[in-house]
């Protein structure tokens, strides 16, 4: 890759440097054992964009990562260093940037919706088929408006084993109407100003009401954004989550 187009890359929220992944450490990180390049795949008439973060052993499962309302360019660093950790353990990762399909704004309409959970199952599904991935054992994870996407998406998408959602709920838009026994985690802070804890449990007894099999876990955090440590507890319970439901690991 020329300097030029890794550096509209960059601009872009497609790609960082290397040193990004060395700038949120966490006490468990493992040595990096994985790389990342760009790729793409389609969703409806959409070409969709974003990364994948390839395990030198891999696992046989993946795990789709849905950015928030502000988009990619603005979670890309956050969810780099957590990527390459979630690989290193075997983990193939892909980080689409879904507002390709249809761009993001301030007023969603259930299109929009309908639109941007299709390009989350057409990512999962465009994982499953990556060398080293298994049948049934791919994950959805999103923050925020991502963390919405990827539960209700899960309720949806029979390719889809288990899904996490990190500040998600119902201020993120309207519950859908599918049933599916899905596990899903929603972790959620103790008090968030944008999507407030009320509405995530709401959802959630609506999830369960659905047929889902619903974990819902606060943190003893105040606020929609987290800090290194809180990131790090997030991914910590992420892990756990997904050893446990898509790989099988302490169940």
């Amino acid at each position: 890759m020329t300097m030029m187009r890794w550096l509209l890359a960059v601009a872009m929220g497609l790609m960082w440097p290397a040193a990004t992944a060395a700038q949120a450490a966490c006490a468990d990180d493992v040595a990096q054992a994985a790389s990342r390049e760009q790729v793409s795949y389609t969703s409806g008439a959409a070409t969709v964009r974003g990364l994948i973060y390839r395990p030198v052993r891999a696992n046989g499962a993946g795990v789709v990562l849905l950015h928030g309302a502000r988009g990619l360019g603005s979670d890309a660093a956050t969810f780099d260093p957590h990527a390459i950790q979630l690989a290193s353990r075997g983990y193939h990762v892909l980080v689409p940037n879904y507002y390709d399909a249809e761009p993001g704004k301030a007023r969603r309409t259930a299109r929009d919706m309908r639109v941007w959970r299709r390009a989350a199952s057409d990512g999962a599904a465009w994982l499953a088929e990556q060398p080293g991935m298994e049948a049934g054992r791919v994950a959805l994870w999103g923050y925020s408006l991502g963390g919405f996407l990827s539960g209700e998406t899960a309720m949806e998408a029979d390719g889809v084993a288990a899904a996490v959602s990190v500040a998600g709920g119902l201020d993120a838009g309207e519950a859908g109407r599918d049933r599916r026994a899905v596990p899903l985690l929603l972790i959620h802070a103790r008090r968030d100003p944008v999507i407030s804890p009320a509405s995530t449990r709401r959802w959630g007894d609506d999830l369960q009401h659905r047929g889902a099999m619903v974990e819902v876990q606060a943190l003893d955090w105040e606020g929609h954004g987290f800090d290194g440590p809180t990131w790090c507890d997030i991914f910590g319970r992420t892990r756990a989550f997904l050893d446990r439901t898509v790989i099988g690991e302490g169940a």
